[in-house]
C-alpha cells in the first residue's frame, strides 16, 4: 500500500495505457477469487498467494474496499486512488505485500466511468509477469522516502529500504 502524498501513487500507483492492453475485463459479474489467490503466512506475516499459475496481464480481480478522503488512517494499509481519495482495501488485498520487484501492479480501465460521488474509478489488481501456482502475489509501495522503513523482500533488486526507487537517494 502506499501513503498519502502529492495526491499522487508512485510505482503502485494506478496504471493504464499500453501495459495493460492484453488484459481483458472479465465478463462475469462475480469474480472466483477464491480459485485464484489465497491468504496465508508469508514468514513476516500474511501474505496474497496463487493458487494457480497466472499468466503475464491476468486480472486478479477489483479491489474492495472502504473510500475515504483523509490521511487518519494507518499509511500502511491505504491506496491512493487520486482526488484526494484513499482505498482502505478489504481482505484479501488487504493482504497484499510490497517487494522490490513485484509481480503485480495496481491499475484501472480507461473506459471505465469515475464513480459519481468520489470522481475515482476501479482499482484492479493485475500479473506483470508469470506468477507460478503457490508465489506470493506482491506489489511496489513505492512509499515517499519520509515513510520509508527497512526492506526484506528478499529480491536481487532490493532497495534496502521500502521507498519509491527515484526517491532511494534521499535516504542516509
Amino acid at each position: 500500500m502506499s501513503p498519502k502524498k502529492d495526491n499522487k501513487i508512485k510505482d503502485n500507483k494506478i496504471k493504464d495505457g499500453p501495459k495493460k492492453e492484453g488484459r481483458k475485463k472479465d465478463s462475469k459479474k462475480k469474480n472466483k477469487l477464491d480459485k485464484k489467490i489465497e491468504v496465508k503466512d508469508s514468514g513476516s506475516g500474511l501474505g496474497l498467494f496463487a493458487k494457480k499459475d497466472l499468466k503475464k496481464d491476468a486480472v486478479i480481480g477489483r479491489i474492495k474496499g472502504k473510500i475515504v478522503s483523509d490521511a487518519k488512517h494507518d499509511p500502511r494499509y491505504v491506496m491512493e486512488l487520486g482526488n484526494d481519495m484513499l482505498l482502505v482495501p478489504k481482505a484479501p488485498f488487504r493482504f497484499l505485500n510490497h517487494s522490490c520487484r513485484p509481480n503485480c501492479e495496481l491499475f484501472d480501465w480507461d473506459d471505465e466511468t469515475p464513480d459519481p460521488e468520489t470522481g475515482v474509478k476501479g482499482l484492479y489488481l493485475g500479473v506483470i509477469r508469470k506468477v507460478k501456482a503457490g508465489a506470493e502475489l506482491t506489489i511496489d509501495y513505492s512509499w515517499p522516502a519520509d515513510f520509508a522503513i527497512p526492506c526484506q523482500c528478499g529480491s536481487k533488486k532490493c532497495r534496502g529500504y521500502i521507498v519509491a526507487e527515484e526517491e532511494r537517494h534521499l535516504i542516509a
